[in-house]
């Protein structure tokens, strides 16, 4: 059972698109004895607008944070497993957080839920809390100014492998977004660009990693992260893989997790490296390696095409507008009142979900 005192440890976030290393570098980390964290549960920011203001965590306010956050989540089948993945008892939580009502805080809370979370490994004292969902990407200034002791690492990968694997799962009939190259490149560009700025702005709180380092120079890359973090680097952690049957009879169940996820049973490897230059066609790689533009030369990713091609650029505009909508969009809807910034939520994802149904593809997502 863990007895860390949470008021004293502070958080990390792995940031990335989706499909670009996230759920590896979560695993690594999780294998870590010093850090806690828990798998994608993105309801920090619905619980933040919830409860921001909240000055007495009495037990009534307890109850309902923890409610709010297990058990009103379950708005849909992807949130229901991630919540059973959690394997947090109800009153358990609520016993333990209430040690910290007399110094509770909103960051507490919210860093409570990935403390507490199942782990598959032995751990040693806590040193960090780690919180890994894509999506918090989309907030990270916000998040960098509700956590102003937290650290953050960016993970990129080639735009167009990461492209490739978007399309697998629109492919395989479980889309969370739209397999178009202009629409998932612009959000590659505009993401770089984002964690590019931050490092540039607050050197000692963001580190940004290519996963192709990740995969092809194991050791140093993660004794860079555990420098990053100050935290004593152990080699056990790459051993991930030798869990295989409890990490398959703890996850596994879920046929998104076997189809998607499977890559996690074996050791790190470079298979899916340079996927792009057998199964992406020539126009493809054109139109991907403009958008990208000078950010893929930033991060080391060579450019097949340089040139301009202004009709493949004008035929993309609907779909790189309508990308940065949805993106400032969703940043603006944090900040309505929390009724509203539900509504304004679910409403976000009707011109997903229209997409999905003209083209045939299975959601994962529900609107109510």
């Amino acid at each position: 059972m863990p007895t860390d005192d949470l008021s004293k440890i502070p958080p990390f976030f792995i940031l990335g698109r989706p499909r670009s290393g996230t759920t590896l570098l979560t695993t690594l980390f999780n294998a870590h004895p010093n850090i806690r964290i828990a798998p994608e549960f993105p309801v920090m920011m619905f619980l933040y607008q919830k409860f921001k203001n909240v000055k007495v965590w009495d037990e009534a306010i307890i109850r309902s944070f923890v409610d709010h956050a297990f058990y009103h989540s379950r708005n849909s089948k992807i949130n229901e497993r991630r919540v059973n993945n959690l394997r947090i008892d109800k009153e358990f939580i609520i016993g333990e957080l209430l040690r910290y009502k007399e110094v509770g805080s909103i960051q507490l809370f919210l860093k409570s839920i990935n403390y507490y979370a199942f782990s598959l490994y032995d751990k040693g004292e806590t040193r960090w809390i780690g919180d890994k969902n894509p999506v918090y990407s989309i907030f990270t200034h916000r998040i960098r100014r509700i956590f102003p002791d937290a650290k953050f690492v960016c993970i990129i990968r080639d735009y167009r492998d990461n492209f490739i694997s978007m399309k697998k799962l629109a492919d395989r009939e479980v889309a969370v977004e739209a397999p178009s190259v202009p629409l998932q490149v612009a959000r590659w560009k505009y993401f770089t660009k984002l964690f590019l700025n931050c490092k540039r702005r607050f050197p000692d709180r963001f580190y940004i990693l290519r996963y192709e380092d990740l995969v092809t120079d194991q050791e140093k890359t993660f004794r860079s992260l555990c420098d990053f973090l100050n935290i004593v680097y152990d080699p056990s952690v790459f051993e991930y893989h030798k869990k295989k049957e409890e990490t398959k009879q703890t996850y596994g169940s879920s046929p998104v997790w076997e189809r998607f996820h499977e890559n996690l049973l074996k050791p790190i490897n470079t298979g899916s490296m340079n996927t792009w230059q057998d199964k992406l066609t020539v126009k493809e790689v054109k139109l991907a390696d403009q958008i990208a533009g000078k950010y893929a030369d930033k991060l080391g990713y060579e450019r097949r095409y340089k040139g301009f091609y202004p009709w493949m650029l004008i035929k993309s505009i609907p779909l790189l507008a309508y990308n940065y909508v949805l993106l400032t969009g969703m940043i603006f809807g944090t900040y309505l009142p929390f009724k509203m910034s539900q509504w304004w939520y679910l409403k976000s994802l009707i011109l997903l979900k229209t997409y999905l149904k003209l083209t045939g593809k299975k959601s994962i997502i529900k609107i109510q």
